[in-house]
């Protein structure tokens, strides 16, 4: 029996300090509705003046961006005949010998250009070791990786630790 009056003395006491602790409810909701809907309107309307000015500033770097790329690809970009004239330039250079045994009748060397579906100039140069070097090149930033393949002895192409920027070579 203590217990139980216990109990209930112990849950009168939390609800009163519950009741003491707060505005009354008439009060409190009143003002907090009003301030909470001040802060959200406030906040909605900063959000929504930053994302116009995001997507202003985005739109604007995009159009500079569509703008600068297509300048770069219609006016500097390379065309097959220029990496073709470069990377041979750049092999002649590399092995100054090549010269005299391109020039020869003896030997199989030559260069072809080619462009591939992920929009590169692909340059091949047949070795006269019957190697096949592939440069693939960047039309528009000249930048050119290295691949290898040896019929016979590397079945499959694999890249090299070469690189170069085509545009280096041009005349």
């Amino acid at each position: 029996m203590k217990k139980s009056i216990l109990v209930t003395a112990m849950c009168f006491l939390c609800a009163g300090f519950a009741a003491c602790g707060t505005e009354s409810g008439a009060e409190s909701g009143t003002s907090s509705l009003a301030e909470n809907e001040q802060t959200t309107a406030s906040a909605e309307t900063e959000q929504t003046t930053a994302s116009t000015e995001t997507e202003q500033t985005t739109a604007s770097a995009e159009t500079e961006q569509t703008t600068g790329s297509a300048e770069e690809s219609g006016a500097d970009a390379l065309t097959e005949d220029q990496a073709l004239a470069a990377v041979k330039n750049y092999c002649l250079q590399q092995n100054p010998e090549l010269k005299t045994k391109a020039e020869s009748d003896e030997t199989a060397v030559y260069w072809d250009a080619s462009a591939n579906a992920d929009g590169r100039i692909v340059v091949l140069f047949r070795s006269y070791t019957g190697a096949q070097i592939r440069y693939y090149v960047d039309p528009v930033s000249g930048e050119a990786y290295v691949t290898e393949l040896v019929p016979g002895i590397i079945d499959e192409e694999q890249r090299t630790e070469e690189s170069l920027n085509v545009r280096d070579y041009l005349e």
